[in-house]
């Protein structure tokens, strides 16, 4: 692995210099079973794993932020992993993603670098940019005449926990559940009333290597490690993030802004 990893760095310095400013927009439809007529076409657009700084600088940021609005979403939502390196960082991140603009509302949920850092302290500065940060909470969000809820859980970093998170999921509001960590999938579709999770965490592995699978994949991301996956009568996206984390790299995983798109079955 460390002779491929250094055949990376010899190539014009691609995977440091090129693919991590590759901003790569997916775009994906999600079909939900009795969503709701004013629902049809809702339009969810997600980022995630920013690790600003060291190497994940907020100018790569700005544009993915600038994107993410020129696509009007109604909803936007931050799946986690904001710092990287200093908690510092969040001063400086959380008044750029204040920019987000929303039809509705900006979500956020917390990742696992964010707890080692300070959670308390991103969640506090991304309030105060007017961001609602779920943490084992929902909201409901009143859409096209219709309902639908965003529910929230903690990172496993933190205190996960589901039950309260969708306690407050009711029978015919289409619910969205946001985890930093994909492969809680598994747990999420046993309960039955998530119609969509939306998670980072792997960053597509970050590093995938011709002939291999990938290099390297954190814990609660082996699973379903990106793209999107039907996990029982759920449907998951786990996205690649923006940033990166341990190597300042990408190869065969380019940075992801994600568009999600609703529809009726």
């Amino acid at each position: 692995m460390g002779t491929s990893l250094v055949a990376l760095f010899g190539e014009g310095g691609y995977s440091a210099f090129i693919e991590p400013q590759q901003l790569r927009h997916e775009r994906i439809v999600v079909p939900v079973a009795g969503l709701p007529s004013g629902l049809e076409g809702l339009r969810i657009v997600a980022l995630t794993d920013f690790h600003l700084q060291p190497f994940t600088q907020l100018a790569f940021l700005k544009r993915a932020v600038d994107a993410a609005n020129a696509l009007k979403p109604d909803v936007v939502v931050l799946l986690g992993d904001f710092v990287d390196a200093n908690l510092s960082a969040i001063e400086d991140l959380a008044p750029l993603l204040g920019t987000l603009r929303a039809q509705v509302d900006v979500l956020a949920v917390l990742g696992n670098h964010d707890h080692r850092k300070g959670a308390g302290y991103v969640a506090t500065s991304l309030q105060h940019e007017g961001i609602t940060v779920l943490r084992n909470r929902g909201v409901v969000l009143p859409i096209g005449g219709a309902e639908v809820h965003f529910a929230g859980t903690d990172s496993l970093s933190g205190q996960f926990d589901l039950s309260e998170a969708l306690s407050g999921c009711r029978a015919g509001v289409p619910c969205v559940l946001l985890a930093h960590e994909p492969d809680v999938a598994d747990v999420v579709a046993q309960d039955g009333r998530v119609a969509l999770q939306l998670s980072g965490h792997s960053h597509g592995g970050q590093v995938r290597l011709p002939g291999m699978e990938w290099v390297s994949l954190p814990l609660g991301a082996r699973k379903y490690p990106f793209g999107s996956y039907q996990v029982g009568e759920m449907f998951l996206h786990t996205s690649r993030g923006l940033g990166t984390t341990g190597l300042p790299i990408r190869f065969g995983s380019p940075p992801e802004l994600t568009e999600v798109l609703l529809t009726s079955v």
